[in-house]
């Protein structure tokens, strides 16, 4: 099984001329001379058969070191200010690395999930590889782990089966919570000249209802054995903390398995007080995860103006918060299940809601919406916050610049589509 899953990934590009004519590769000599001797073993199946344990384990030896050498480079001062061309290179690297790491190994099911891992790191800091086939364009690492999840799938059905879980709290019962009043509209499958017309045009915010009904998400996303069979390997940044605005907020990368089982799950979440709050926030999960993306659809009402919207995954247990904040574009907050109480203001009441000074914090305000302390900030008394509940099935539209704070009430899945 592991040389049929190593064939299906060289079989994805031609690894010689796709990555030795990058740009990052022939201008550093460093990187073409590691590159050139490690590849040449691969280009052919008799090649690789005629080389030894020694010269595999040598190869990998320098693919490590050079990975290592990239990744520092990545880590190195600002995010924004790294170069393209280190990021591409930790692609090619971490490409490479997964084909000989699968060679040299003896483990299936953990050079697999090794594997796995090499990919989702290379996706989250490297420069997308685009390569070409018959059905049209693919990204390399992402059919890479494709691949690589498949193979384990197969595997993993070869064992005893794994226990079934269940949501820490039943997101049907979340029907109990009241209904926030509010002014802002609630619309029934609205038609797209109606919406725009009366609502992205003029930048008015509104509830929308039966729009996404029809996602296979909706009938899928609830289970969590379901999304740990799709990606309960794949690794994912979450936040830890109460949310990104306090000073106990930061990030780590977690298994998917691992975030889903301890913040989601009933009997595997932690007593109250003794973990902070994790939350799988703003992630590109639908590119990194392409079967999550067939369970859902871009809404018509974006196509009006943009072919091509961010979409992002917002998972969480009760309880997750983002503070009031604002976004320079239009959001299409689609609830899949769970409950969120949303609060909105008008971005007429800026500066009344005392946006942090920091450039970084700019866009996020001072207030805590779901407890204001007026003492404190006193101008927030003249602010019409519009409050409400967004639940399963329903989509809220807010406008760019409307400020906006959001509190699960469940175990919450919710898909942002961010567009202009």
């Amino acid at each position: 099984m592991m040389e049929q899953c190593i064939e299906a990934i060289l079989s994805l590009v031609s690894v010689e001329s796709l990555l030795m004519d990058r740009k990052c590769v022939k201008e550093n000599h460093l990187y073409h001379a590691v590159l050139s001797s490690v590849l040449e073993p691969l280009s052919n199946s008799s090649k690789r058969s005629a080389s030894d344990d020694k010269t595999i384990a040598t190869n990998l030896i320098k693919i490590g070191v050079l990975y290592d050498t990239v990744y520092n480079r990545l880590h190195t001062g600002q995010w924004n200010a790294v170069e393209q061309t280190d990021r591409e290179m930790f692609t090619i690297l971490a490409y490479v690395r997964i084909i000989y790491t699968l060679w040299i190994s003896k483990i299936t099911a953990n050079s697999l999930k090794d594997s796995i891992y090499l990919a989702d790191l290379g996706l989250m800091l490297g420069y997308p590889i685009e390569a070409q086939s018959n059905s049209g364009t693919f990204d390399l690492l992402t059919e890479t782990a494709s691949i690589l999840t498949n193979h384990l799938s197969e595997i993993d059905k070869q064992g005893p089966p794994r226990k079934r879980l269940k949501l820490d709290a039943n997101v049907k019962d979340v029907s109990t919570v009241a209904t926030q009043l509010s002014n802002i509209p609630i619309l029934q499958c609205p038609s797209v000249d109606f919406f725009g017309q009366h609502y992205y045009d003029v930048k008015r915010p509104a509830v929308l209802k039966g729009i996404i009904d029809g996602w296979p998400a909706m009938k899928r996303w609830h289970d969590p054995n379901y999304l740990l069979t799709v990606a309960g390997e794949r690794t994912v940044p979450i936040e830890i903390g109460s949310q990104y605005s306090n000073d106990d907020w930061s990030q780590k990368l977690m298994k998917f398995r691992d975030f889903v089982e301890q913040n989601l799950c009933s009997e595997r979440t932690a007593p109250s007080g003794e973990q902070r709050a994790a939350y799988l926030a703003q992630h590109d999960l639908f590119d990194q995860i392409p079967a999550l993306r067939t369970d859902i659809a871009v809404p018509d009402y974006i196509g009006r103006t943009d072919a091509r919207p961010r979409i992002k995954a917002w998972l969480g247990p009760k309880g997750t918060i983002s503070p009031l904040h604002t976004d320079p574009c239009h959001n299409l907050l689609c609830q899949v299940f769970g409950a969120k109480t949303i609060i909105l203001a008008r971005p007429e009441d800026t500066d009344k809601l005392y946006p942090h000074d920091h450039f970084i914090l700019s866009n996020t305000s001072q207030v805590d919406a779901g407890r204001v302390d007026y003492e404190r900030f006193p101008l927030a008394r003249e602010v019409s916050f519009h409050r409400l509940t967004l639940r399963r099935g329903e989509v809220l539209y807010i406008p760019p610049r409307w400020w906006h704070y959001v509190e699960s009430l469940s175990p919450s899945f919710s898909v942002s589509f961010w567009f202009e």
